[in-house]
């Protein structure tokens, strides 16, 4: 027997006489934490790129020398400098149109102009933040550099594969030290790593406890880094350590040594790790070289908008967003990577 629904024949028939009721707005499904714009130190710059001179290493044991009495001292002129760097702005824009006819005629209480200019502000926000870490100038000439490009080059504990393999802490360490927080303040240093292998740490410390010969060691039974039982570790080595969710998964063995690292598509999941110094340039840190029509205020603007009261050819209007930025490193120490990780239980 068909429902019976009062005076109406059906229930569709009775929800003609009534609407449902709409919030205002947009509510915020794509959510990453982990940002580097909010704390990576911004440099306005005057043209199209910042240069810089970079110290040659050099051997310690040459640098001066031992002379008696009366013996003469030679002139010494050997002191030279690595290729300049030089970091080029590049320009990030979106723009996207908003159709009047939707605008006059369609009976709302959403603003679809600040709409539209809302969504644009947060692509171009969130791409930057993908670029800031893969960002790979030489497969893509229009982008900048990101963290896994400039680390490419880097050798020794500043650049270190972790072999396919779960996370060593020893490794880890070894990239602590290699960033040299002890000689720069560990105030501006921050450890990046996704959220997977923040988790498997969390784990070690907390859960699993590591096994040394016939002893285990395990935290249970004590604070770890002030944090109750349970809790999320937040520091390594006194160090803040932040989960990002634009560190993804990543192919195996790509970007080692050269520029850029692909993202995982196939095979066994990869992840990395970077221990980063904020600072500016002459602070020998990673920083963001920005430039536009906000150079000289004094301010950090990343996207400079323009609105469009009328297209032409379209009835609409349309909102622009344009940004001129890249991301550099004053020393090479002030980054370190450990690539290759799997999502495995940590190893001391």
């Amino acid at each position: 027997m068909a429902d019976i629904v009062g005076h109406w024949k059906n229930l569709a028939e009775a929800q003609k006489l009534t609407q449902s009721m709409l919030l205002q707005g947009v509510v915020e499904e794509i959510l990453e934490e982990g940002s580097l714009l909010p704390i990576i130190p911004p440099m306005q710059i005057n043209g199209k790129s910042l240069l810089y001179n970079r110290e040659k290493t050099w051997n310690a044991a040459d640098g001066a020398g031992f002379f008696d009495v009366h013996e003469q001292i030679p002139w010494t002129s050997d002191v030279e400098y690595t290729a300049q760097v030089e970091v080029e702005l590049k320009r990030v824009a979106r723009q996207s149109p908003w159709d009047k006819f939707i605008q006059a005629t369609y009976g709302s209480i959403n603003d679809y102009r600040a709409i539209v200019l809302s969504e644009v502000r947060k692509r171009c926000m969130r791409f930057v933040e993908d670029r800031l870490l893969y960002g790979d100038k030489t497969a893509r000439p229009k982008e900048f550099d990101g963290l896994h490009s400039l680390a490419g080059p880097l050798t020794g504990d500043n650049n270190i594969d972790q072999g396919e393999a779960a996370l060593s802490l020893l490794n880890l360490r070894a990239a602590v030290d290699a960033v040299k927080p002890q000689m720069a303040g560990s105030e501006n240093v921050a450890i990046l790593l996704p959220g997977v292998l923040n988790r498997r740490i969390d784990q070690g410390y907390q859960e699993a406890g590591f096994v040394r010969a016939s002893v285990t060691v395990s935290p249970m039974s004590v604070m770890v880094n002030g944090v109750e039982i349970g809790g999320r570790v937040k520091t390594f080595d006194g160090i803040p350590m932040i989960r990002s969710d634009y560190l993804v998964a990543e192919e195996a063995n790509t970007g080692l040594t050269a520029a850029g690292r692909a993202k995982n598509t196939t095979g066994t999941k990869q992840y990395s790790i970077f221990v980063i110094r904020f600072a500016l340039p002459m602070d020998k840190g990673f920083f963001l070289a920005f430039g536009g029509t906000g150079v000289g205020q004094g301010e950090f603007r990343p996207f400079e908008h323009t609105s469009f009261e009328k297209l032409e050819d379209f009835d609409a209007g349309g909102e622009r967003l344009v940004s001129y930025l890249a991301p550099g490193i004053g020393a090479t120490w002030s980054i370190a990577r450990i690539t290759d990780i799997t999502d495995a239980a940590v190893l001391p």
